[in-house]
């Protein structure tokens, strides 16, 4: 938020608060909080309202098997990298029950939209790390990182790193690959009936997988911690 709003000159997040903006946070969680919850009357109320949890949830839970530090992990799964996979296309689905249960057709096409992308970009984001598990003997993302003391893996990987941060670029939305959304254009994609704070927890998820999916990138090419 800090480094958009230094490059678009946008004074507000810059000066709530004062010192640096410090207040913009609280100021973006108070205005989320006051908008009014809309559901629309032909929407499936659970699903709709289950949704952006699908779609946030699954970004929170692959930080338990990102290694921190050599003590400071939640858990050493064996198979660490499949789970972190794994949950990372999860939130597809919930990108689905969201424009499936807002009754519509916009939504609707927006969320098919986001969901062939996604599913398209797995692919290539599954073979780059398998390369990476090959090299490190490894499915733990402890053992990964351990096994990078010597010599990290983006220089024998460069273009496995490559091909990884493009797909992630894709599975996250962000420009070039944002077209599921399309901030251009009036209807916002599978979020388009979505207010207040069911709209906020999109908005998380979306921020949310940015730090998981670095922190992946860390892990498999970069030495980890």
């Amino acid at each position: 938020h800090k480094i958009l709003a230094h490059m678009q000159h946008r004074l507000g997040p810059m000066e709530a608060g004062r010192f640096h903006g410090w207040a913009q946070l609280i100021a973006d969680g108070v205005k989320f909080i006051q908008k009014e919850d809309v559901v629309p009357a032909a929407a499936d109320r659970g699903v709709f309202s289950l949704a952006p949890a699908v779609a946030m949830i699954p970004y929170i839970a692959i930080l338990v098997v990102l290694p921190f530090s050599e003590t400071v992990f939640a858990e050493n799964l064996d198979v660490g990298i499949f789970f972190v996979l794994a949950m990372s296309s999860v939130s597809v689905i919930g990108i689905m029950m969201a424009g499936w249960s807002s009754a519509n057709k916009f939504s609707l096409i927006g969320a098919l939209r986001a969901a062939a992308q996604l599913i398209a970009y797995e692919l290539p984001l599954v073979i780059a790390a398998a390369a990476v598990v090959m090299q490190a003997g490894t499915l733990s993302m402890v053992g990964i990182a351990e096994a990078q003391e010597k010599l990290w893996f983006i220089i024998p990987q460069l273009p496995g790193f490559l091909i990884f941060m493009m797909a992630a670029f894709a599975e996250l939305q962000r420009p070039p690959f944002d077209m599921p959304i399309a901030d251009s254009e009036i209807i916002f994609g599978a979020y388009t009936e979505y207010t207040g704070l069911k709209f906020a927890f999109f908005l998380l998820a979306e921020y949310g997988g940015i730090v998981a999916f670095s922190g992946i990138a860390a892990v498999l090419y970069l030495g980890g911690y």
